[in-house]
């Protein structure tokens, strides 16, 4: 719907008094905003059913069959903006209120299918997304009817909305977050962190180590399958167009859940995917500060806890344009026969981001510039060096004689 439709792209709309007549003039607009209202309506008596109801709701009998049957029934029919009072409203709100003895229960059951559905659901339009931009204009000269360029600006920025809240709804039921910590002890922190990190380091660069799961993520954990459907929307969302949810999960959510199962068997394939994704995100948004020094700490802790036992990942890395195998054969070296190192070990991430610099994309405005060389280019003006004019007088021959004796040039 219109009214919708500006929301979204952020349009101002008119104030409108109670006795104004109402926004959706025809009659269509009216049943599709009573639905819509209908929609939105039922999501929030659902999220607020647990706070309120307490026990009395978690122990219906059959709780997460009936929510599957009724309101993760065709989903695939709902648009973009429809999923987000799902996810925020309703989902959110029951990951935050349920207590840990139904996590098995009622939300493991839940939270299953649903991230199963949006992955496959936020690779589709992602993949749109990104064909479109690589494509150019060549794909709408090729269509029957161009679209307007309102419409995919707006089919982006749903699929954008969409993508951020799923991610915080990852982000709430896996990541721990810590409380804020008091001034006296901040300050003594801030002293040893110093001590310990680089001070050329980019601001906003991460620090994975603070980072845990949540109770429920513990309890995801156990089940293999929902783990790694939650490992594979994290890795695959670095590569999708949105640099600010690539940087907030790229120094948030991947090494925390990937270090839960760095010491399992893990298949040589899904070690070269999650490492190759992250060089992939580093490719789209690595001209951007905040996102390469996320994705380039991230590639690093991967490669070094996991290069060991891994032997793919060097020949992921040799696959990078313009490396140096010489120094690539050297980090090896340091990573297989490792020694103690400090903290803040700036030399070895140096090395490393300069191993990687070949996979950092180029920005939007640089992509199709065409470069001009011009060689033995001729100068518009000439310089013409001054005469110099000798004084007689200062001469080597500078006696009377020598004034009135003809030179050669003047005859």
């Amino acid at each position: 719907m219109e009214v919708e439709k500006n929301v979204v792209l952020g349009l101002p709309q008119p104030v409108l008094d109670i006795y104004d007549s109402p926004v959706y003039k025809t009659m269509l607009e009216r049943m599709q905003g009573f639905f819509c209202t209908l929609y939105d309506n039922c999501f929030h008596i659902l999220g607020n059913a647990g706070p309120s109801l307490q026990q009395d709701f978690y122990t219906m009998e059959g709780l997460a069959e009936q929510v599957v049957s009724s309101a993760f029934v065709s989903l695939a029919h709902v648009p973009d903006h429809r999923l987000r009072p799902m996810l925020r409203v309703f989902m959110k709100q029951l990951v935050l209120s349920c207590p840990t003895e139904y996590y098995d229960s009622l939300l493991c059951p839940l939270l299953g299918p649903l991230f199963s559905y949006m992955l496959q659901r936020l690779n589709q339009r992602w993949q749109v997304i990104n064909q479109r931009s690589s494509l150019g204009g060549s794909d709408e000269e090729e269509a029957g009817e161009e679209k307007p360029v309102t419409q995919e600006m707006l089919e982006e920025q749903l699929v954008r909305l969409v993508t951020r809240e799923a991610l915080d709804l990852l982000t709430v039921t896996c990541i721990l977050k810590k409380a804020p910590e008091s001034a006296g002890n901040k300050e003594e922190m801030e002293d040893e962190e110093m001590m310990a990190t680089d001070s050329s380091q980019a601001p906003g660069a991460p620090t994975y180590p603070t980072d845990e799961l949540t109770e429920l993520g513990k309890c995801l954990l156990k089940h293999e399958d929902i783990y790694m459907t939650l490992l594979t929307i994290a890795f695959s969302s670095l590569s999708w167009k949105d640099t600010s949810n690539c940087q907030r999960t790229a120094s948030v959510v991947c090494w925390t859940l990937l270090r839960q199962v760095v010491g399992d068997n893990l298949l040589p394939e899904a070690v070269t995917w999650f490492y190759t994704s992250v060089l992939k995100g580093l490719q789209m948004h690595g001209q951007h500060e905040g996102c390469n020094a996320a994705l380039t700490q991230l590639a690093f802790l991967i490669y070094d806890a996991l290069r060991p036992r891994y032997s793919e990942l060097r020949a992921v890395m040799t696959q990078i344009p313009k490396i140096q195998l010489d120094t690539l054969d050297l980090f090896d070296q340091r990573v297989l026969n490792p020694v103690p190192q400090k903290p803040g070990d700036k030399k070895r991430k140096d090395q490393f981001k300069k191993l990687i610099t070949g996979t950092v994309g180029k920005p939007l405005g640089q992509q199709f510039k065409k470069e001009v060389h011009i060689r033995n280019l001729p100068s518009l003006f000439k310089k013409v060096k001054p005469e110099v004019k000798r004084d007689a007088l200062d001469s080597e021959n500078s006696g009377l004689a020598a004034l009135f004796t003809p030179q050669p040039e003047d005859i």
